[in-house]
């Protein structure tokens, strides 16, 4: 039998943190400030569709820092905001019930929120967000995770192939 080492623990030390891309359609009135984000996982999703891969990583935006708005496609994302100034983090996302912006981010009608440790908030699939810490002295911490959409295909062939009758059933 071949085993095969398993990631289980991914230590904040050991994670190389890059840093964040800057929209060119950011207004210099927001400044130039980046965050940066770190991967701790990659999972795929299971082999027979039995379960839905994920990343797992976290984000460090710094006082006055932006993370400019980003579609996440198919996938769902999940935040917890770790530590921040209270009050001080914006999450701003396309509104989810609109499926005609096709995720792209329209600032003039986002969903806007304030957001203090603790919190968290998520990501539906088919739209886009930004985040901005607006603290001057306190940098803000997150945890993300990007939930994978299942391979629709694959899942109904393996319940196809869950009905069908075993040799054993056919002989009973």
């Amino acid at each position: 039998e071949e085993s095969r080492q398993v990631k289980a623990v991914s230590f904040v030390h050991r994670m190389e943190a890059r840093k964040l891309p800057m929209s060119k359609t950011r207004p210099k009135s927001e400044g130039k400030v980046v965050g940066k984000a770190a991967q701790a996982f990659n999972v795929p999703n299971g082999p027979k569709a039995n379960y839905v891969g994920y990343i797992m990583g976290n984000l460090t935006l710094p006082p006055k820092g932006i993370k400019d708005a980003e579609s996440v496609g198919s996938c769902a994302q999940v935040f917890t905001v770790v530590s921040c100034q209270p009050m001080a983090v914006e999450v701003a996302f396309s509104d989810p019930e609109d499926e005609s912006d096709d995720g792209v981010f329209r600032p003039e009608t986002a969903q806007r929120f304030l957001l203090q440790k603790g919190d968290l908030f998520r990501i539906p699939p088919g739209n886009s967000y930004r985040l901005c810490n607006h603290s001057k002295i306190e940098e803000a911490f997150l945890t993300w995770t990007i939930i994978r959409p299942v391979n629709v295909a694959m899942l109904q062939q393996q319940l196809q192939q869950d009905e069908q009758p075993s040799e054993d059933d056919e002989e009973s």
